[in-house]
Order: C-alpha cells, then sequence, then structure tokens
C-alpha cells in the first residue's frame, strides 16, 4: 500500500507540473498572440504615418517647383522686354543716323554743285 501511495503521489506531482507546464505554455502562447497584433497594429500605425510624410514632401516639393518655375518665368519676360527695348533703340539710332548720313550727302552735293 504504501508502494501504491508513493507512486499516486510521485504521479500527482508530475501531473502537477505538466498541468503547468501546459497552462504556462497557453498563456505565453496569448501573450504572444496579444503582442504581435498590437505589433501588426503598430506597424500599420507607422506605414500609413510614413505615406502622409511622403505625401507632404512630395507636395512641398511640386510647390517649390512650381514656385521656381514662375520665377524664372518672370524673370525671362523681363529679359526679353529688356532685350527687345534695347534692340529697337539700337535700331532708331542706327535709322537715325542713316538718315543724318543721307541729309549730309544731299548737303555736300549741293555744296558742290553750287
Amino acid at each position: 500500500m504504501e508502494t501504491t501511495m508513493f507512486t499516486l503521489g510521485v504521479l500527482s506531482m508530475i501531473l502537477a507540473a505538466l498541468v503547468a507546464t501546459v497552462i504556462y505554455g497557453i498563456v505565453t502562447v496569448l501573450k504572444l498572440k496579444t503582442d504581435s497584433r498590437q505589433d501588426r497594429t503598430e506597424l500599420w500605425s507607422q506605414l500609413h504615418q510614413n505615406h502622409q510624410d511622403v505625401i507632404r514632401a512630395m507636395d512641398d516639393v511640386r510647390r517649390d517647383v512650381n514656385m521656381v518655375e514662375s520665377t524664372m518665368h518672370n524673370q525671362i519676360q523681363y529679359a526679353s522686354t529688356q532685350n527687345t527695348s534695347y534692340t529697337d533703340k539700337r535700331i532708331d539710332k542706327l535709322v537715325d543716323t542713316y538718315f543724318m548720313v543721307k541729309d549730309a550727302e544731299q548737303t555736300s552735293k549741293k555744296l558742290i554743285k553750287g
């Protein structure tokens, strides 16, 4: 009878250790599953935030490019206007000089002829 009681005691201790180990394993698995869900949620949140940051950065770059394009367009128009004005002045001066030379020739021919 002592051997039976001893055997039942040993088996009950082994069973208790086995049950404790199984319960610990189940708790650990459930905790990992919960952590995994939280990690996945955090990753999706970070991914969404990064996506929003990229969109904002692209909008900033697009706005900067548009400002540079506008500035360059204005400068080109201004330079074109200045060049046209300068060219017109030079042509007018050349034409005036041409007519002054022709008038001088006519005057000198009249003086020479008499």
